[in-house]
């Protein structure tokens, strides 16, 4: 009863007690006496510890809604420092008239500024120290302010683990970063911009810093009026809701080694109207229900359009020959669909949309199972890189 009482109590949340209910029913049809109720119920309780653990952010105030008085400074939100002038704001900053002004969630948020040769990061202690070997998944919002002044975007921001606290002139090795670069500058629609990407950690890294990380400031910049001669340069981002998880399975480790065949491998630069075949995806025969094999094929995919945030790109479905041309077109475009909506709950933000064009695209004779097989295959086309 004792396990019982504690997993009740540190059931907070209500995804938590989705899993509770769950459970439960898994083991309802279960007939057993006092200590075999009592095994399964500690079972129960470690599972419940480890899936909390693996969900819990290491990033302390990661929403800075937490704060000492009302200052305008990220010190304010506790225990935040920066370097430079970096802004809080417990309101909407007057400047931001832009649809998605104020904070992402909550209230408070925090603003980063870039100058030639001025630049702002903002850095904290993690909750505990990164564990070696053990993968992370960083996440963060960001935000263009849309202001007259604001007349640069940068090419990259991210976040840089580190042992040590963030001192002047410290060397932010590349291995030690999870970052979006993105060459057109970081800007999208103004609206909130997620910045996400995997950290295997060398073990005992205990600060996050976050902010741009290039030996050039001026550099990285590129202009939002490309006519402009001699406006002083400067870039400005709101940021909001960070996060610093572990990943419970290492991406590339038990499974990619159980099948010693090698990975998929994508271009690393894209052009408008380059098609790309989703590789290695299988669909249950005759359905749009994607077999649980493809999903580690469609995070490679995922990885891919997180290296390239904008690009525009159509998901378009392909059948062989072998129905109706009416049935592949509608079987295509639900294939289509089924990675669409994959892609979604994985959070891509790149614009996408999708269609089926059924069997009128074959890239093989539909004379055989193997060339049929060929045919039955889910791309993407590049709309806008």
């Amino acid at each position: 009863m004792f396990c019982l009482s504690a997993l009740l109590l540190s059931l907070t949340k209500l995804e938590d007690l989705v899993l509770l209910i769950k459970m439960k029913k898994d083991i309802s049809h279960i007939k057993f006496n006092s200590f075999k109720a009592f095994l399964v119920l500690t079972a129960l309780f470690f599972h419940f510890l480890s899936f909390s653990q693996t969900k819990k952010n290491l990033i302390p105030n990661p929403s800075f809604e937490e704060r000492k008085g009302k200052g305008t400074d990220i010190k304010t939100a506790i225990p935040w420092k920066g370097v430079g002038t970096v802004d809080y704001y417990i309101k909407p900053d007057k400047r931001d008239t832009s649809k998605y002004k104020g904070a992402r969630t909550g209230t408070a948020y925090a603003g980063l500024r870039f100058q030639s040769d001025y630049k702002e990061y903002m850095h904290v202690k993690l909750l505990e120290p990164l564990e070696r070997g053990q993968v992370y998944h960083f996440k963060m919002y960001i935000r263009l302010l849309e202001f007259n002044n604001v007349t640069v975007t940068v090419k990259q921001l991210g976040a840089y683990f580190s042992d040590y606290e963030f001192k002047v002139g410290m060397v932010f090795d590349e291995d030690g970063l999870v970052d979006t670069t993105y060459n057109k500058g970081i800007a999208g629609t103004f609206g909130w911009i997620l910045i996400q990407g995997d950290y295997k950690a060398h073990g005992g890294e205990k600060y996050v810093i976050i902010g741009n990380f290039r030996t050039k400031m001026k550099d990285d910049f590129v202009k939002k009026n490309k006519w402009s001669l001699f406006e002083f340069k400067e870039a400005y981002y709101y940021l909001d809701d960070i996060s610093l998880r572990k990943k419970k399975t290492p991406f590339d480790s038990v499974a990619f080694r159980k099948e010693r065949e090698p990975l998929p491998i994508y271009p690393g630069t894209y052009t408008i109207g380059q098609g790309v075949e989703i590789q290695k995806i299988k669909f249950e025969k005759g359905t749009a229900s994607l077999l649980n094999s493809s999903y580690k094929y469609l995070d490679l995919v995922v990885n891919v359009l997180n290296e390239h945030p904008f690009m525009e790109i159509e998901i378009v479905g392909h059948t062989d020959n072998s129905g109706t041309e009416s049935a592949n077109k509608k079987l295509s475009k639900e294939r289509a669909k089924a990675i669409y909506e994959y892609f979604k709950s994985e959070q891509v933000i790149n614009p996408m949309t999708f269609k089926g064009v059924g069997a009128s695209k074959p890239i093989a004779p539909n004379d055989t199972e193997e060339n049929k097989a060929k045919n039955n295959r889910v791309e993407f086309i590049v709309i806008k890189e």
